[in-house]
């Protein structure tokens, strides 16, 4: 009987490691996954009707880790400014949270700042529904919607000669 036990006992010990190595794996695989969304996103982005999107990765540690600046203008020159925090989900999803500007105004130099947004503080931003960004399999053009708005499309604008 204390044989069993200890055969059980080495059994469930063995389980437990295998499952633990399992959600590390599945964890380091998603953060793969939004290093490498952050990379192939960013860009440049033009719509059929004239509007633009500006997709860039920044450093906003005290708003979130992993977060991306969108800048978004209308075919009227109206412009919106957005973080979108990028989370790990379940079943290894990852989750787009996006963050309005309190203060619009007060962020409308970031894009040629960047490093204005390492002093970014929670209370500047607001919670501002989920997002869904998907980029193409080739990379040349982008789908974005955000708190709730109809999805756009938007095709990348290359610059300089091609290699």
């Amino acid at each position: 009987m204390n044989r069993m036990h200890r055969w059980i006992s080495s059994g469930v010990v063995a389980l437990v490691a295998v499952v633990l190595c399992a959600c590390i794996n599945s964890q380091e695989k998603t953060k793969r996954d939004i290093q490498k969304f952050l990379a192939s996103a960013a860009g440049e982005y033009v719509g059929t009707d004239g509007s633009s999107l500006m997709v860039a990765p920044v450093y906003a540690r005290m708003v979130a880790l992993d977060t991306l600046y969108i800048e978004r203008t209308t075919s009227n020159g109206s412009t919106s400014r957005r973080l979108v925090a990028l989370e790990a989900g379940r079943d290894g999803k990852i989750l787009q949270l996006g963050y309005s500007f309190m203060k619009q105004d007060q962020w409308r130099n970031v894009r040629e700042q960047p490093e204005l947004f390492t002093a970014l503080l929670p209370q500047d931003v607001r919670a501002a529904g989920t997002c869904d960004i998907k980029l193409s399999e080739n990379r040349n053009s982008i789908t974005y919607s955000c708190g709730g708005s109809a999805p756009e499309s938007f095709t990348r604008v290359l610059h300089g000669a091609p290699n």
